[in-house]
């Protein structure tokens, strides 16, 4: 008896959970959406090495840093962001501010006592103005345009 409460509750259990499965399933991104994810993606990548390369300079220097410092100073964590998101070239390099890479604008503030930052990585191909935020916090934040869906 208790066998068969036991194989019933195991049935009905199975019956609910694939009841539920389309209701979590993912929507898989289209062809037109993947060149917008990747180049999402590249933004992260990017704001996060940033972040990491912020705080291991305010580590070891009691103040962060303004893009071509941080460069010089934390050169690893930024190179290998770039050669991960840009492996089809021989050596990546980082360009002169504002446009550091292809299609994206870089603007990276520092707070004049240096306790602070605030950073907008933006695509420049985008119509609708897709941009990541970041500051000192570490919270990476993505926009776009008002009339634009993101």
């Amino acid at each position: 008896m208790i066998r068969h409460r036991i194989s019933l509750g195991t049935v009905t259990l199975f019956l609910f959970i694939g009841a539920l499965t389309p209701y979590f399933a993912q929507n898989v991104p289209t062809a037109s959406e993947q060149p917008d994810l990747a180049r999402r993606q590249l933004a992260v990548s990017f704001l996060r090495s940033i972040n990491t390369a912020e705080v291991a300079d305010f580590s070891n220097f009691g103040s962060f840093a303004e893009w071509q410092t941080l460069l010089a100073h934390q050169p690893d964590f930024l190179n290998k962001c770039l050669a991960m998101n840009y492996p089809h070239e021989a050596t990546p390099r980082f360009a002169d501010m504002p446009e550091i890479l292809p299609g994206w604008s870089l603007r990276l503030n520092v707070h004049t006592d240096g306790k602070g930052y605030d950073v907008l990585f933006q695509d420049l191909t985008d119509k609708c103005w897709y941009a990541a935020l970041t500051d000192e916090r570490g919270v990476i934040r993505q926009s776009k345009a008002i009339d634009c869906q993101i």
